[in-house]
């Protein structure tokens, strides 16, 4: 009796063991035939991670693009009171024994009026811009704090939106003071000049804190590429 027992025991322990080599050959087995499956999971964070920053460098790119046109707008605005009464003089060509006078035009004297029609023009248009930009740039700072990077690439980041951020509100309060310098009919054309060219260069540095934001995202996504 007790032999039949430890003949059944060992029949048992023989039986699970065949059990769990045969789970485990079949589990190696269908990783062999299905190694595109396996290789596909692993590579599902990266290729999340990739659109992630895809998708802040499209952000990105529509800022520097709402960038361009405010620029163009705050150029107009600077066009017209800066202005000058335009004089015709001449200049001597000769050819030969010839002497030709050649006309040319210079721009003197104090800056003309400016034309309300005009600075009024050149204002709707870079208001309405400003709070595109804004709205473009609020979506790309939303999409970097959710984009997964590199820690190295995570200090350059950060530390950059801030900057752009910062600098976003300093160029609203540039453009309050040009509410405030053209609410009537009659302005300060050197005033209204210097305002819209520090909105300018207020424009062309946050073009270049973008870029740069867009260069470390680049080389982040061909970093996670290349490791996929």
């Amino acid at each position: 009796m007790r032999g039949i027992f430890k003949l059944g025991i060992l029949s048992l322990c023989f039986s699970a063991s065949c059990t769990t080599t045969f789970a485990e050959e079949n589990a190696a087995q269908s990783q062999i035939q299905n190694p595109v499956q396996t290789q596909s999971q692993s590579q599902a964070p990266l290729q999340g991670q990739v659109v992630q920053i895809d998708v802040t460098l499209n952000d990105l790119r529509d800022a520097r693009l709402a960038i361009s046109r405010l620029r163009k707008a705050a150029a107009n605005l600077y066009d017209e009171v800066t202005r000058q009464q335009v004089t015709m003089g001449f200049n001597p060509n000769v050819i030969g024994t010839t002497v030709i006078m050649m006309p040319r035009p210079s721009f003197t004297g104090a800056y003309l009026p400016a034309r309300p029609k005009w600075v009024k023009e050149s204002m709707d248009d870079i208001g309405p811009i400003l709070e595109l930009f804004k709205e473009d740039v609020d979506a790309a700072i939303e999409s970097n704090r959710r984009t997964q990077v590199s820690e190295d690439a995570r200090q350059s980041l950060d530390p950059l939106r801030d900057d752009v951020f910062a600098r976003v509100k300093t160029s609203f309060a540039t453009y309050q003071q040009l509410q405030q310098l053209t609410a009537g009919n009659t302005y300060d054309n050197n005033a209204i000049a210097a305002a819209s060219k520090s909105l300018d260069n207020q424009m062309k540095e946050l073009d270049r804190q973008l870029k740069r934001g867009i260069s470390i995202l680049q080389k982040e996504a061909k970093a996670v590429k290349k490791n996929a």
